[in-house]
């Protein structure tokens, strides 16, 4: 079984869909969703119509989906994000809402864990970005593989038993006796200075992760926020 693992697609239908045509032409048979399926982008209602269609799940609840399906106040984000998740809001009804508002903000299967952020805190939306945030959560998880996003940079960390490092390179072999974090990086906004899509496929029964990169029509996604009137900057970093 090949699972492909996407986060962080942030309503970016362009990216989504290539992302999924080239999990399935790398034979996945299930997809799981690390959340923020939300935010930023042009296309929320249809990636949400996306996912909820796919062979999936788990999928995740990431901290855009909640302040989506909510009515909080919208504190403590910037000018940009606050401006597209007002617009987010209105553009989703209200099952559509409900639907990103009840996803569990944890799954656990015999052999990996999915989460948005950490496994310390997963309501508290943790970034791991080094060896010491790798370490917290670490400290929470049993089995051989834990799935993240958030940071929107992919990457791994192994913890063997006697430390903590990051790994290296596109894959990541999950040997016997040794735990992995791995961040899939993001599908709709990366932010590593590589403007194509990420996530990983994960193959189970080989025990192991790899990083895809795959490229998508960018100019698509920009003109579709510049249209809606999102903020121009938004348009920007996807490039």
């Amino acid at each position: 079984m090949i699972i492909a693992v996407l986060s962080d697609i942030h309503a970016n239908l362009e990216a989504l869909a290539a992302v999924v045509a080239d999990a399935r032409r790398e034979g996945a048979g299930r997809f799981a969703c690390l959340g923020d399926v939300v935010g930023y982008n042009a296309d929320p209602v249809a990636c949400v119509d996306l996912v909820r269609g796919l062979p999936c799940l788990p999928c995740i609840r990431g901290n855009h989906d909640e302040m989506a399906a909510g009515d909080r106040a919208l504190l403590g984000i910037n000018r940009q994000a606050f401006a597209a998740m007002t617009w987010t809001r209105l553009q989703l009804d209200g099952e559509r809402r409900a639907w990103l508002g009840g996803l569990p903000l944890l799954h656990e299967e015999p052999d990996a864990a999915y989460v948005h952020a950490s496994l310390d805190a997963p309501q508290d939306w943790h970034y791991v970005h080094d060896t010491q945030e790798a370490a917290a959560s670490f400290a929470h998880q049993s089995r051989r593989v834990c799935f993240i996003g958030h940071s929107h940079q992919p990457g791994g960390w192994r913890d063997d038993g006697h430390c903590v490092k990051q790994g290296q390179g596109d894959s990541f072999a999950l040997a016997a006796g040794e735990r992995w974090l791995v961040n899939v990086g993001s599908v709709g906004q990366p932010r590593d200075h590589d403007p194509r899509a990420s996530y990983a496929l994960y193959d189970v029964e080989a025990g192991e992760v790899r990083l895809q990169r795959i490229t998508y029509d960018v100019a698509a996604a920009q003109a579709k926020i510049l249209a809606a009137g999102l903020p121009e900057q938004l348009a920007r970093r996807l490039g």
